[in-house]
């Protein structure tokens, strides 16, 4: 085969090989081509961003796909492993897979139905009547599915990442972002024990006269924040005099943290998971861009 198959030919075998056991995503992806027979000229066949082969970008996609219907799950950073919802799909589907037989799980047709929402009412606020959209409006779609699914591999890799490594991330973001003197004592991790329950701080000023403390819980998405943790991680801004804040979490917050927040005499920002990554993206940690497009208009001027 010389050139890569489509890209709803990988979902059986990509399936099938998870179907057996715990499989790293990208190995994966070497495994289907063999089963395809693909040559080195498709191999070698790129996406049109040039950076990553084509049989590789679709076996990542798949699994996406894959995860949003829970026939998969993320077993650790750069694995995925079948669900029991997936093996019962599995002996249904021993043929090909497409596309209209994830239709049948709730969850893959409500993410699809929020990107068809999306385009629909875009469509209208273009005035399109026919409700398709422009080719601008299909890149800014393409691109904002692909800053999702970066978002969620973000808090999957932090999630699993150790809780020093994540609080190292978190401060790191905060100096990407201009928070903190230019000297290069501006971020400190404090995490460990006798850290009065911070885990950093980020010194406004090159003497430190202003901070602010950070406290950065990695937890899993499903374990909200309470509104005791807000109240624990006031006392501990009490402890260190402190005025301003910062608690980042890779779950979310509660309704009572939020309001406990907002009454407190401190000044506490909160971060959840979704803005987390992505004010990684924006500010590229933990990411990288891939290829930078050009998209060029006419220049009237010129030709007048």
């Amino acid at each position: 085969m010389d050139t890569c198959p489509p890209f709803s030919s990988f979902f059986g075998p990509f399936l099938r090989l998870a179907g057996s056991g715990e499989i790293n995503v990208r190995d994966s992806a070497k495994k289907i081509a063999d089963q395809f027979g693909m040559t080195t000229k498709a191999r070698l066949e790129t996406t049109r961003g040039g950076n990553q082969p084509r049989y590789i970008n679709r076996t990542y996609w798949v699994a996406s796909y894959f995860r949003k219907a829970g026939l998969v799950e993320t077993s650790k950073r750069g694995y995925v492993k079948i669900t029991k919802r997936g093996k019962e799909f599995l002996k249904k589907h021993r043929g090909q897979i497409s596309s209209d037989d994830l239709n049948s799980f709730s969850s893959f047709t409500s993410f699809k139905e929020r990107k068809t929402a999306a385009e629909v009412q875009k469509a209208s606020d273009n005035g399109i009547l026919n409700h398709s959209l422009t080719p601008h409006d299909r890149i800014n779609d393409a691109l904002q599915e692909i800053e999702d699914e970066l978002a969620q591999m973000i808090l999957e890799q932090l999630q699993s990442a150790s809780p020093s490594f994540f609080e190292r991330a978190v401060l790191d973001l905060f100096l990407n972002m201009g928070y903190g003197s230019s000297n290069e004592e501006a971020g400190e991790l404090l995490g460990g024990s006798g850290d009065n329950g911070v885990d950093g701080l980020i010194n406004q000023d090159a003497l430190g006269l202003e901070r602010v403390y950070i406290q950065a819980k990695r937890y899993q998405s499903e374990n909200n924040i309470s509104a005791d943790a807000i109240r624990e991680f006031t006392g501990a801004l009490n402890v260190q005099q402190a005025s301003k804040g910062l608690f980042v979490t890779t779950s979310s917050f509660s309704k009572q943290a939020r309001t406990t927040a907002e009454k407190v005499p401190q000044r506490i920002v909160l971060i959840d998971g979704k803005q987390l990554a992505q004010l990684m993206i924006k500010y590229n940690v933990g990411c990288s861009t891939q290829r930078t497009f050009f998209v060029k208009q006419l220049d009237t001027d010129y030709f007048e």
